[in-house]
């Protein structure tokens, strides 16, 4: 009442349009009415005496003052006093605004206009005592204007004031027929044939059983199509109920087939006896649960079936027995059932067999498997598997494998039975057959479940190189294989999904995925969680690193770049792709990730990841990132050494030797002076240059300065050796490299052992003495270069 009241109340002050009432008002009963008889049916077993529930709403009546009020107002309305009526009315609908008799007679007074009056009278019918009378006259009315909604509301209330009255059923049904003529949204109707038909077998009496049935049997053959077994089995109950004698042998079937997958299966058993003429003897006893509890247990002693009954209705008797647990009764109903041809009987086998397995009873499932594979007709994989599962549950493992290498003939991809098989020769030691059995063919549907499993056995046993197969074939289910560099420019730039890629692929007239693409089972539901896919990721990336397959980590990292649950991981992702790409030697895209990389994270061993990289890249197109990559900060003294080298190694030296001379002012170390000598002495070796001697002894000045800081003495004379050599003062260059071999090496590491420069040294030496003094290149050579 309270919400009749509220309602009212916003749409008289305005707070809420007619069409918003109306929609309120419109709860759609026979939707709840459905949901409602399918709860039952889930929470209760169908009954042979249940009875329906009935819902009532309560109505309102005016108190004897507003009562006589009510009276004056028809009064004044009669006399022609409209504007007082009206007053009276909305007077009366501020104090009691879900009274219908005032909307009643505002309804008559608004006849001038058609709009108001028309929703007067849809206010009036919504808060009076049930009218169907009224409803479809109502009804009628919207059918003029063709306003389809409030029709089909209309016909709706009409039906719940009035369920007996097929004729409101059958104009219901018609309007949708009418709607789906001209392609109407109806799903905005929120009510569809099938509700229809399923209100008509809950509504009409038992005296209308033909058309009960005829319903009924629309409904129960939409509901299976939809796969909504628990409403089938509803609406097949309340047909049952209204009119069990009108059920055929074909009609019985159906409802029993709905009970049993239901798991009723006593209902079932009181409907063979009631309808099917099976004679039951029976016994109850009472026991103790496991709780200890007395409860009451039938037992079965006897069954008597008539010849007439058909064979799957026979079939269905026995499973109920089955799941009721009448095994001396089962084992003699099976007797009398496997006489039966298999040929004409093969899916009721199938039937019982999946009851008998379902309840443990291997050794009778066996006895209707044996005769089906030996039937051609049913020479298939699905049989075969059950026959396999079923020796495996016996024990008879040696049969088992044979049976689930026949299923294995029929469905080469069957995920289930290579599992099976895979632990049944793993159990016996027959490891690599075992291995074998998880294989599957990618030119195929692929179970990703399987993959995920024969990743797990071959980490087992420690088969590193097919797990990185198999371990990359289950990550494309989410990672993308680019195909060209377009691609991998667009998932570097944007953090964009698989579908941009798709897009791009569209654009260029491509197929999206590639003929040689892995293809899933979509209808599996295996899939990784986020940190179950990082953790197998790096699980990969490690492994291929350890087997120094770079390539292999580089279509990961890739991949990986796409893959949404890692989208939290996209900066590590990115500088695992930065090692994957030094690893493998592309420099190019090891460029694109650096680059980033030494913008977001200034540090000395960015810088020195970001001088290897360029080192090897063929093309000098960075100067200009570089000094962007700089500019920043203006006080750093690396970006005069970093851009010295870079600009030295691409010819620019007059520039490189600015960027030295700069960095040597600040810092004045060995170094510096090194690169400075090494800068000049290049100059003075072109010939463009003039002035070579200044450069000379410019550039031998710095070596000076040069050695004077460099605390290794060994390192220090190699270097001037090395600088006298090139400028062909031969006696000089002698005596310095005599000079390194008389010194102590330079140091020890853990990781390279002893750093010495003797066979650098002694290498020069010997290059100066072989054209001019033979033996002495010799004995250098046998003293210091020979192993």
């Amino acid at each position: 009442m309270e919400l009749e009241k509220d309602l009212t109340s916003k749409f008289l002050s305005g707070e809420m349009s007619f069409a918003e009432y109306s929609n309120e008002w419109y709860n759609m009963d026979d939707e709840e009415d459905i949901d409602e008889a399918s709860k039952r049916n889930d929470n209760e077993p169908f009954s042979l005496s249940g009875k329906g529930i009935q819902r009532r709403r309560k109505f309102a009546r005016l108190p004897p003052g507003l009562l006589g009020l009510m009276g004056e107002a028809n009064l004044r309305f009669v006399r022609g006093d409209r504007d007082t009526a009206e007053k009276m009315c909305h007077e009366i609908i501020k104090q009691f605004p879900t009274a219908p008799e005032p909307y009643q007679t505002l309804a008559q007074l608004y006849e001038h206009d058609t709009e108001k009056s028309l929703q007067f009278s849809l206010l009036a019918a919504h808060l009076s005592p049930p009218d169907a009378e009224e409803w479809l006259r109502l009804a009628a009315i919207f059918k003029q204007r063709e306003d389809f909604r409030q029709e089909m509301i209309c016909y709706t209330q009409a039906i719940a004031d009035e369920p007996h009255n097929f004729d409101s059923h059958l104009k219901r049904i018609n309007l949708i027929d009418q709607l789906e003529s001209i392609n109407f949204p109806i799903n905005i109707l929120h009510i569809t044939k099938l509700k229809c038909y399923h209100k008509i077998v809950t509504s009409l009496p038992a005296s209308e059983g033909e058309t009960i049935m005829k319903y009924a049997k629309l409904a129960v053959t939409q509901y299976h199509n939809n796969n909504e077994m628990e409403r089938a089995l509803a609406v097949m109950s309340s047909a049952y109920k209204k009119c069990p004698t009108l059920f055929n042998l074909e009609d019985l079937n159906i409802f029993l087939e709905l009970l049993i997958g239901q798991k009723q299966f006593q209902t079932c058993i009181e409907i063979f006896v009631a309808n099917g003429g099976v004679e039951i003897e029976a016994e109850i006893q009472t026991v103790k649960n496991p709780d200890g509890e007395i409860e009451e247990q039938t037992n079965y002693l006897n069954c008597t079936i008539p010849d007439s009954l058909p064979i799957d209705l026979k079939s269905k008797l026995l499973v109920c027995f089955i799941h009721l647990g009448a095994v001396n009764l089962v084992q003699t109903l099976l007797t009398d059932f496997l006489k039966n041809d298999v040929e004409n009987a093969g899916d009721l086998y199938m039937d019982i067999e999946e009851a008998l397995s379902s309840t443990g009873q291997h050794e009778l499932a066996i006895q209707l498997l044996e005769p089906l594979v030996k039937n051609n007709s049913f020479d298939l994989g699905a049989v075969w598997l059950k026959h396999a599962e079923c020796l495996y549950m016996l024990g008879r493992e040696t049969d088992a494998i044979n049976s689930f290498y026949k299923v294995l003939i029929h469905a080469p991809q069957h995920p289930d039975a290579r599992k099976k098989l895979y632990s049944i020769l793993e159990k016996k030691g027959r490891i690599d057959e075992a291995l074998q059995m998880l294989e599957q063919d990618f030119k195929y549907v692929v179970n990703a479940n399987l993959l995920y499993e024969q990743c797990l056995a071959l980490k087992k046993y420690k088969k590193w190189l097919k797990y990185l197969e198999i371990g990359e074939a289950l990550l494309s289910k989410t990672f993308v294989k680019f195909r060209h560099q377009e691609e991998l420019n667009m998932a570097c730039m944007a953090r964009c999904g698989i579908d941009l890629i798709h897009n791009f692929r569209t654009m260029r007239g491509e197929s999206q995925y590639h003929e040689n693409d892995i293809h899933f089972d979509e209808d599996e539901t295996f899939k990784f969680t986020p940190h179950e896919e990082w953790d197998f990721f790096l699980e990969m990336l490690n492994t291929a690193c350890r087997f120094k397959k770079y390539f292999v980590m580089q279509r990961l990292t890739f991949g990986a770049m796409m893959s949404k649950s890692l989208s939290s991981h996209r900066q590590d992702i990115e500088f695992y792709c930065l090692q994957a790409c030094l690893l493998s030697n592309d420099n190019q895209n090891a460029f694109r990730f650096i680059r980033e990389f030494s913008q977001k994270h200034p540090s000395n061993r960015s810088w020195n990841l970001l001088n290897l990289v360029i080192n090897y890249i063929d093309r000098n197109t960075h100067s200009k990132f570089l000094l962007r990559l700089f500019q920043r900060d203006s006080n750093n003294v690396i970006k005069n050494l970093f851009l010295g080298n870079n600009f030295l190694i691409s010819g620019r030296y007059l520039v490189a030797l600015k960027f030295y001379l700069e960095y040597h002012e600040r810092c004045g170390d060995s170094l510096s002076a090194f690169l400075i000598a090494v800068t000049i002495l290049v100059m003075a070796a072109q010939r463009t240059v003039d002035k070579h001697h200044n450069l000379i002894l410019q550039g031998m000045a710095y070596m000076q300065t040069y050695q004077s800081l460099r605390k290794c003495e060994q390192e220090a004379n190699y270097n001037m050796g090395r600088v006298y050599q090139m400028l062909s003062i031969n006696n000089l260059a002698i005596e310095y490299y005599e000079r390194a071999l008389a010194c102590d090496h330079i140091t020890t590491c853990e990781q390279h052992g002893i750093i010495d420069l003797k066979r650098e040294t002694a290498y020069n030496l010997y290059l100066l003495y072989k054209d001019h003094s033979p033996v002495m290149a010799r004995k250098y050579l046998l003293k210091y270069l020979v192993v």
